[in-house]
């Protein structure tokens, strides 16, 4: 015979782990938004193409995947043609991803990669913004969550 608990720990643990990940999935999403948000804005404002209908520019938006699934979409609140190509590109993008949270910046114009080959800033600046930012972003994230875990679960030494 065994060692019986006599309480039910094990399944305090797991609801306690359970709302930490919650909490750190709620802090991620937020981030990402904060990011994709500055990584939009970026774009929009260092393009140097003249945009006669607005529709490039406008298809300049962002979503967040989660698991291979599109948890959120910028461009949602913008009714012209641009959004909706660019919530088309999002979404095949987003079933190509990994079992994981994804940031996608995109231009959904189907001219939008002619443009930028012909030398003009489209996305590219923003690409470039994000390959800066998101580390350092990452970083401040890891290492809040290390505190609010060692907070949460008493400092077991994470």
């Amino acid at each position: 015979m065994g060692i019986v608990p006599a309480s039910d720990h094990i399944s305090i643990i797991n609801k306690k782990v359970a709302v930490f990940q919650a909490r750190l999935e709620d802090a991620m999403l937020y981030s990402l938004k904060y990011l994709g948000e500055e990584l939009v804005r970026y774009a929009r404002d260092k393009h140097n193409y003249t945009d006669r209908t607005g529709n490039l520019t406008n298809s300049i938006s962002y979503a967040i995947v989660r698991n291979s699934k599109l948890d959120y979409y910028s461009g949602s609140n913008q009714p012209n043609e641009g959004a909706e190509a660019s919530l088309q590109v999002a979404m095949k993008m987003a079933a190509k991803m990994p079992e994981a949270f994804s940031l996608i910046v995109v231009a959904g114009m189907n001219y939008a990669a002619y443009v930028e080959a012909k030398g003009y800033n489209v996305i590219l600046p923003a690409e470039l913004k994000a390959k800066k930012d998101f580390p350092a972003m990452m970083a401040g994230l890891v290492a809040k969550a290390r505190d609010k875990a060692n907070e949460f679960f008493g400092g077991v030494g994470l």
